[in-house]
């Protein structure tokens, strides 16, 4: 039979028919297409929501380390606050952080005089923080501080801070983080004297004092008035100065002295600067003002309560601080450095190259002048006083955050 426009039915039905298969897959094709979409958007989902709750889960094992570093601070502010290590020389001694249930999870007994559990200060945040005292293979407790007396801190199982390892656990829905930081508090900084220097140096004037012994209010600590890591024969005097401490009451000049990396003790503290100036040439500044120390007679250590860290990168060159100026803390310089005009500091001052004193108005130091380099240092009179002070210089280190030494996630 013929249609009406001459095909024949069958072929008709041929074409239908290739029709209704071409259709079906194309359905099937959009079917397996729109589950293929489904079934990667529920992927990229997942992995999103895991990826969020892992990061939440990080964070939180981050709030618990930082929670552990501010309560074993020793300036902590309440007894409440603060983690105290009683048996700072027991390994068995640990502290934790959360509720009695978890922390006992992580090894907490209550029935242990050498664990200290206190619950965690917040709520929101899901962590359990243990915290013991690091030690090496053989076992034996670890410290950070200046075993050899070169100014730089190290591990050593002899002297300085305890080192302590805190573990936190870190939880957000299903996911977990955990994550290990080496904590220390920071050692006082090694001073060998009142004054040292690694070069060539001139104490001139009759109004110079220098004294290495602790005077009242200070401390017990005596020290040479000043110490080299030369011969003592380099260090001279002209006018008559007063150079007093541990080893002469009429010139306390020790020779020999360990030769400080006085390098590292910049770099270790400038990153903590508070303030911070760069020149490329020499450099007058006048009336500074980074805290103001209570000063009394020339023979007398100051007093302040301020604590600052205060670094100049002269690039090699000189910075003068002149007109009064005046701070408490740590100054750091890297380069040479010239006071005069009046200039009064509580704490440490340590350069890497050379310290001039000279010229007009009271110039009083408290606490410990540490000079390097290979340029030579000259001290001039003129009213001009260096005494040290223990206290002044373990307070500046005393209430500071503890150092992280190492940091690792697990």
């Amino acid at each position: 039979m013929m249609h009406a426009k001459g095909y024949p039915e069958a072929t008709l039905r041929d074409e239908r028919g290739m029709v209704l298969v071409v259709g079906l897959l194309l359905i099937v094709v959009l079917m397996l297409a729109g589950t293929t979409a489904v079934l990667t958007s529920t992927t990229d989902m997942g992995i999103s929501a895991n990826y969020k709750t892992g990061s939440q889960a990080f964070y939180a094992a981050e709030a618990g380390i930082e929670e552990a570093r501010a309560r074993l601070k020793t300036n902590a502010p309440s007894e409440s606050y603060e983690i105290a290590d009683s048996h700072p020389t027991n390994t068995g001694w640990s502290a934790y952080i959360g509720d009695t249930a978890k922390t006992s999870h992580r090894g907490y007994d209550s029935g242990n005089s050498m664990h200290v559990r206190v619950s965690s200060l917040q709520a929101t945040l899901d962590y359990t923080v243990r915290t013991v005292h690091q030690t090496n293979v053989s076992g034996n407790i670890l410290y950070w501080g200046d075993l050899n007396g070169d100014g730089k801190n190290e591990r050593n199982t002899a002297t300085g801070q305890n080192i302590y390892l805190a573990t936190s656990y870190g939880g957000a829905g299903s996911a977990n983080k955990t994550i290990k930081v080496e904590l220390a508090r920071i050692p006082p900084i090694t001073a060998p004297a009142a004054l040292y220097v690694e070069a060539a140096t001139a104490i001139q004037g009759t109004s110079t004092y220098i004294n290495g012994t602790d005077p009242p209010g200070c401390g017990t600590s005596n020290l040479p008035g000043v110490a080299t890591s030369l011969s003592s024969s380099t260090v001279t005097s002209t006018g008559n100065p007063t150079v007093t401490g541990s080893t002469s009451s009429t010139w306390s000049v020790t020779g020999g002295a360990t030769n400080m990396d006085v390098q590292a003790m910049i770099d270790s503290w400038k990153d903590s600067a508070n303030f911070s100036y760069t020149f490329d040439d020499n450099e007058t500044q006048t009336g500074m003002d980074w805290g103001v120390p209570v000063v009394g007679a020339q023979s007398d250590p100051s007093s302040c309560d301020v604590s600052n860290i205060v670094h100049y990168n002269m690039n090699g060159m000189e910075i003068q601080l002149a007109g009064g100026s005046s701070g408490c803390g740590i100054l750091l310089v890297e380069g040479d450095l010239e006071l005069n005009g009046g200039f009064n500091w509580h704490g440490l001052i340590i350069v890497s190259g050379s310290v001039t004193i000279a010229g007009g108005g009271n110039k009083n130091i408290t606490g410990s002048v540490i000079a390097g380099g290979s340029t030579q240092a000259d001290l001039v009179g003129g009213n001009s006083s260096i005494i040290y002070c223990s206290a002044a210089i373990n307070n500046q280190t005393a209430n500071r955050p503890l150092r992280a030494l190492s940091w690792k996630e697990e």
